[in-house]
């Protein structure tokens, strides 16, 4: 669902709007999970702004982190006005709104992502993942089948932002897993937008496998919560 396909440097003064909106949201519906938003607002944002193809269907496993989807389908005019402060919060699947798969219970992203990539080979599915997700065994069936399969037309990103539920995630370990199933790796800073647009380009769809490990801070953008637990939890003031 690409419009205009915006250079870096647009990328991030987009994300900055985005990020704005998110709080905003969060705070007018007094709902929890802005720290989880503000760790992807870059990824979602290089996305639905510079790589995906109208053809192209993403999903967002971590479903908790719903507030940036629903501000970037509210910006590029997908959710109608009067809908935005009404939706629930984990994503429920709606066409009409930009919407492909309910999510909200973690560790089921991947798969369904691989079954709409071997449904439609033409078409390129994103999925998008927690590192604390990443402790759940679905994901990894996932991987395994994806590589066994050859499917090259699925992408997995994973938001490294250093927390799952309670306690710190380990996603130091990630990239030898991946690798372990035949996956190729790479890393980046998922708050820079030309690293995120060069990880993208970097895809070669006759290869295996492809996950980008996003390094995030949780609850980017806002001091006093960043890289906290409460973040998580907390609903904006």
């Amino acid at each position: 669902m690409m419009l205009n396909k915006m250079n870096p440097e647009e990328l991030t003064r987009k994300s900055k709007e985005i990020r704005q909106k998110v709080i905003a949201y969060r705070k007018a519906t007094r709902t929890p999970h802005v720290g989880s938003d503000l760790s992807c607002v870059e990824i979602l944002t290089t996305l639905y702004y510079h790589a995906m193809r109208e053809e192209d269907s993403f999903i967002l496993s971590k479903g908790h982190a719903v507030g940036t989807l629903y501000a970037i389908l509210h910006d590029t005019g997908k959710i109608p006005e009067q809908e935005y402060f009404k939706l629930e919060e984990h994503p429920t699947r709606n066409p009409d709104y930009g919407i492909e798969v309910t999510s909200g219970s973690l560790g089921h992203g991947l798969s369904i992502g691989l079954g709409m990539a071997l449904a439609d080979k033409r078409n390129r599915i994103y999925v998008l993942l927690g590192d604390g997700e990443c402790d759940e065994g679905q994901v990894w069936e996932a991987a395994r089948t994806t590589s066994e399969l050859g499917v090259s037309n699925l992408i997995a990103i994973v938001d490294c932002n250093g927390w799952q539920g309670l306690k710190p995630a380990d996603h130091l370990k990630l990239d030898r897993r991946f690798e372990a199933f035949g996956w190729t790796t790479q890393r980046c800073n998922g708050h820079d937008c030309f690293e995120l647009t060069r990880a993208l380009e970097l895809r070669d769809y006759k290869s295996p496998p492809y996950v980008i490990l996003a390094n995030t801070v949780k609850a980017k953008g806002l001091p006093e919560l960043e890289d906290t637990l409460k973040s998580h939890y907390m609903v904006p003031k």
